[in-house]
């Protein structure tokens, strides 16, 4: 399963399924909410377990920033 991706739109599908990344009882027809311990770890709010989702590679956040720079 991958967890990086280089483009938001890479990111948005893989956000459209959650459910593979983490599935728990307590999450059941909830809204998925994804807390931060303190240790920076991505976390289920409803359980607590430690689980990591997708997010953007530095590429992609850098990429991310120019396109958000070019708007204004």
């Amino acid at each position: 399963m991958k967890y990086e991706f280089d483009t938001m739109e890479e990111l948005q599908k893989a956000m459209e399924n959650l459910s593979a990344y983490h599935d728990c009882e307590k999450c059941h027809d909830k809204i998925v909410c994804i807390g931060r311990d303190g240790l920076g770890n991505s976390t289920c709010v409803y359980c607590g377990q430690v689980v990591k989702y997708p997010t953007l590679t530095k590429k992609g956040q850098k990429e991310l920033k120019e396109k958000i720079k070019n708007i204004k």
